[in-house]
C-alpha cells in the first residue's frame, strides 16, 4: 500500500508548519497591544476593592479635611482623586502605586512618625489600613482615571458628518 502525501513532493516538509507560526506570532504580535487595553482581573479586583473597602474609609474618615468639599483644606492634599493622591500636599505624593513603604498615605494611617498621624481623632482599624496598602500596592486604580483605564469610550466614527464637513 502506497502513501499519498498531500504536500508536493519538491515542497521541503516544514514550509507550511513555519509559515503557520510566523503568521501566528505576528498576529499576536500585532493584537498584543489591543489585548493589552482590556480590563485585566486585576484591575477589576482592584477597582472593587476600591470601591468596598478603601472608598468609604476616606469618604468616612478624610474627605472631611482633604476634599474639595471641605471647608478648609489640610495640607493642600485632596484624597477625592487620584491625581490629588499623586500630586500630594504641602510636603510629597501621598501615594507610590506599587509601593505602600514609599507612600505618605500609609505612613499616616499607620501612626509610625509621631509629627503625621491620620486621621487625627482615632486610628484606623488594623484591616482598614491593610486594606489601603493593598490598594496602594497594586497601582492604586481608581474609576474613570484615564490612564489606568485604557479602553475609555471614543466617538463613533461618523462617516455622513465627515462627508458633510469635508470641503469637497
Amino acid at each position: 500500500m502506497r502513501i499519498i502525501s498531500p504536500l508536493p513532493t519538491n515542497a521541503p516538509p516544514t514550509a507550511p508548519r513555519s509559515a503557520c507560526r510566523l503568521a501566528a506570532c505576528l498576529v499576536l504580535v500585532l493584537a498584543a497591544p489591543i489585548l493589552g487595553q482590556a480590563q485585566s482581573p486585576d484591575r477589576a479586583t482592584g477597582l472593587e476593592l476600591f470601591e468596598k473597602r478603601v472608598r468609604p474609609v476616606l469618604v468616612e474618615r478624610c474627605y472631611n479635611c482633604h476634599s474639595a468639599q471641605s471647608d478648609k483644606l489640610k495640607g493642600g492634599l485632596h484624597l477625592d482623586s487620584r491625581a490629588g493622591l499623586l500630586k500630594g500636599g504641602d510636603t510629597r505624593a501621598a501615594i507610590v502605586p506599587g509601593d505602600p513603604e514609599k507612600s505618605l498615605l500609609i505612613e499616616a494611617v499607620r501612626r509610625t512618625n509621631p509629627d503625621l498621624q491620620m486621621p487625627p481623632k482615632g486610628k484606623l482599624s488594623q484591616e482598614q489600613v491593610e486594606d489601603l496598602m493593598a490598594w496602594v500596592r497594586i497601582g492604586a486604580p481608581w474609576p474613570g482615571d484615564e490612564a489606568a483605564a485604557p479602553l475609555a469610550k471614543k466617538p463613533a466614527f461618523d462617516l455622513e458628518g465627515r462627508r458633510r464637513s469635508h470641503w469637497a
